[in-house]
């Protein structure tokens, strides 16, 4: 266990975890009276892919939880709580958390920019890679229409 308790405590994953951290706050600050609110964990999902390449699997996972309360706290209503007062934004936070462990567990990781012979350059499986971050990200945009749309027909 130490080695990943070190490769927690090196400062690339921490900045990377700090940055993500104030990052989802601001974007929670700012986008909360906005018509775009709901769309901010999805957006916070394309923060989540430079920063695994950067920093690797624990530090994202560490700032995607982080985030996960930030939202819950700053971003839906009661503020300053964790309780969800709206179902819909439970769920869209739900599916939030599920996009950001899939993407962030199921990624290669450095084995991207490695190719045999020791140089670091794309490999053949960024192209692949890519192509999971996105579709976590158009699952995650998805969920979340079909959410507002349903919540928009309720009332």
């Amino acid at each position: 266990m130490p080695s990943r308790i070190s490769a927690l405590l090196n400062s690339r994953s921490i900045l990377t975890t700090a940055l993500l951290t104030a990052l989802a706050f601001a974007m929670s600050l700012l986008c909360r009276n906005l018509a775009v609110k709901p769309a901010v964990p999805v957006a916070f999902l394309l923060a989540l892919v430079p920063a695994f390449l950067i920093a690797g699997r624990l530090a994202s996972l560490l700032a995607a939880a982080i985030a996960i309360v930030i939202f819950a706290v700053y971003l839906f209503e009661p503020y300053g709580s964790l309780v969800i007062r709206s179902g819909v934004d439970r769920i869209e936070l739900f599916f939030f958390a599920l996009a950001a462990l899939g993407l962030v567990r199921f990624c290669p990781g450095s084995a991207l920019f490695h190719t045999k012979d020791g140089t670091a350059r794309p490999s053949e499986q960024l192209e692949g890679w890519i192509a999971a971050a996105g579709y976590a990200v158009v699952f995650a945009a998805l969920i979340t229409l079909l959410l507002q749309m349903w919540n928009s027909m309720r009332y």
